[in-house]
């Protein structure tokens, strides 16, 4: 979280109190004391979904590279969605790991964009791929997500000084119902292949105040030396109270 004595955010956190069941007492207590990747409940199945989201972003730049252009699966669905933008000459950006200080350098926003996608006249614009069905629960984390894909478009601007013109989700649906339905069938007889139905979900762009009020929030939430008052009833410190008190006495 913090280097030194510098308070971190990654533009994932940036979303966080968007969300309806926010708790800063929760998110003072992540933020202070994370778990590493490898501690002892870690599952070694983020690894798969690691493993398809780079092979998403390896088959965009593939097309991109051998035929410059988008492949259709996202090219139809962004022209369809943003008229005035001429995704056709799009070229592809290397994302970078972006960095900016804020709040008198006392904080630092970090965040790296799945996909950059660069227009003849210098603008860009900001994709995030989601594996994950486009449902209900999806749609309550949608704050969280179109505040990752500001934080983005803040941190590219303020890096790169470019003009950000448009930001879109990219949900990947795997298409594992309907085994009568030909084409699944087709994939499931003689081999075995796994689909997924890409849905383009337009993520409306903020001003750099809104992500700047944001990451004031969390700045203020962070900087406590004690944790803040929770959201009443909040199941998190629910949790983490109770399992708090069966294993402190292991620990005594």
């Amino acid at each position: 979280m913090a280097k030194g004595n510098k308070l971190a955010l990654s533009a994932r956190d940036v979303g966080n109190p968007k969300l309806e069941n926010f708790c800063p007492r929760c998110f003072w207590f992540v933020k202070k004391f994370p778990i590493e990747d490898n501690h002892p409940f870690s599952s070694p199945m983020p690894s798969f979904l690691n493993m398809v989201d780079s092979y998403i972003k390896t088959v965009v730049k593939w097309h991109m590279e051998n035929f410059n252009i988008l492949p259709s699966w996202i090219l139809t669905q962004l022209k369809n969605l943003y008229p005035t933008l001429d995704f056709e000459s799009a070229r592809q950006v290397r994302p970078t790991r972006w960095e900016v200080q804020l709040f008198d350098n006392s904080l630092v926003l970090r965040g790296q964009a799945d996909e950059i996608l660069e227009f003849p006249d210098g603008s860009l614009f900001i994709i995030d791929y989601k594996l994950a069905v486009f449902k209900e629960n999806q749609e309550k984390l949608l704050p969280l997500y179109e505040a990752q894909l500001n934080a983005y478009a803040y941190l590219a601007y303020k890096t790169s000084n470019k003009r950000i013109v448009g930001l879109a989700l990219v949900y990947l649906n795997p298409e594992y119902k309907d085994l009568e339905d030909e084409i699944i069938l087709k994939r499931t007889k003689d081999e075995f292949y796994f689909g997924f139905n890409p849905k383009v979900v337009p993520v409306k762009l903020m001003e750099p105040e809104w992500v700047e009020s944001l990451c004031r929030d969390l700045f203020e939430i962070l900087s406590l030396d004690n944790p803040p008052e929770g959201t009443p009833n909040c199941q998190g410190c629910l949790t983490l109270s109770n399992w708090a008190k069966k294993i402190s006495v292991y620990f005594l």
